[in-house]
């Protein structure tokens, strides 16, 4: 791979991280921008552990699934807390941050794949300071100048964040809220 081609690949994987900000901010134009950045064939899939997974293919469930989480923008969220916590009925939250750090990008050239892959944590917390982080990976494959596939993976273990409490968090409500989050795109 020429380095005027990795410079393009990583030019595009930096507008998309843009875009997924737009998205996660309730910006309804951000959809098709990420969109127009796929391939008609394209393949995106969650990788990760249930209930983080799934695979959508071709542009039109592509649309579909940043449709989706736009609309999902201020859901209301209901938590059950702590296993062990007295109080057992549910309580109503909103997400509060949904940050992505980028931690590294590498360009890889594999026979006939060109890659790259993007390793990050993102915080995930709620309007009440309750959230954590979790680490995981993008690798973006491309075809024509356009994203071809996308493979995200999650690693499924909630890390402590500054700023945000996890105890009081059960394990369904890290799954709840990484969902709401979309912390993976």
């Amino acid at each position: 791979m020429t380095d005027e081609a990795t410079h393009r690949q990583t030019e595009l994987v930096e507008r998309y991280f843009d875009y997924v900000r737009e998205l996660r901010a309730g910006k309804e134009e951000a959809v098709d921008k990420l969109v127009e950045l796929w391939d008609e064939d394209g393949t995106f899939e969650f990788a990760g552990a249930p209930p983080v997974v799934g695979t959508f293919k071709g542009r039109n469930a592509i649309h579909a699934l940043y449709k989706n989480r736009v609309n999902a923008c201020d859901m209301p969220l209901h938590l059950s807390g702590a296993e062990k916590a007295e109080d057992k009925t549910a309580r109503g939250v909103a997400l509060g941050l949904v940050d992505t750090r980028i931690n590294r990008v590498r360009s890889l050239e594999k026979e006939k794949d060109d890659k790259v892959v993007v390793g990050w944590t993102t915080v995930i917390g709620t309007n009440d300071k309750q959230g954590f982080q979790v680490s995981g990976n993008h690798t973006f494959k491309f075809k024509s100048g356009r994203i071809a596939s996308l493979e995200v993976a999650v690693s499924p273990k909630a890390e402590l964040s500054e700023g945000f409490r996890l105890e009081g968090l059960a394990v369904d409500d890290i799954g709840r809220l990484s969902l709401a989050a979309w912390c993976v795109v």
